[in-house]
């Protein structure tokens, strides 16, 4: 009983070993994990990072060339940092506040040298070579338009 009053007593006057937290910011611990951050001039939009992803957060839209991550749904694994072909995918030491709305990120790729992005510039390069140059007309209108000149 007098072990537990002395522990008391000495409890009383020393410090906390906790921090007052809304007082004073959290100092994280060195390699800490936290935003996930895309560097938009290297991705290739390969998809390794949707398909690595446990919790499902991060959305590659080929279509639109873009990517939509759920940073709210994240839950700072790292496994779309180390997948990552390109180094394209950073994880930061800071943390978003809490807040109740759902939060997401769209982040438009602009390298140029992406696969999908090149295959779309080809397709639109060559349709527009076709629109450009005249619609060759079957054999019969030909010989029709040769005769009207001759006449």
């Amino acid at each position: 009983m007098l072990k537990i009053l002395e522990n008391i007593g000495k409890n009383l006057l020393s410090k906390p070993y906790t921090s007052s937290y809304p007082f004073t910011p959290y100092q994280h611990f060195p390699g800490t994990r936290a935003d996930v951050t895309w560097d938009s001039s290297k991705c290739i939009l390969c998809g390794l990072c949707a398909r690595s992803c446990p919790a499902d957060c991060i959305d590659v839209q080929k279509e639109k060339e873009q990517i939509v991550y759920l940073n709210t749904q994240c839950i700072r694994c790292g496994y779309c940092v180390r997948v990552c072909p390109t180094n394209t995918i950073s994880q930061n030491e800071v943390y978003t506040k809490p807040s109740r709305e759902r939060l997401t990120i769209t982040t438009k790729i602009t390298n140029e040298n992406a696969p999908v992005i090149k295959k779309r510039k080809a397709a639109e390069a060559a349709k527009a070579a076709t629109a450009a140059q005249p619609a060759a007309k079957p054999a019969g209108e030909k010989k029709d338009e040769e005769k009207k000149a001759g006449a």
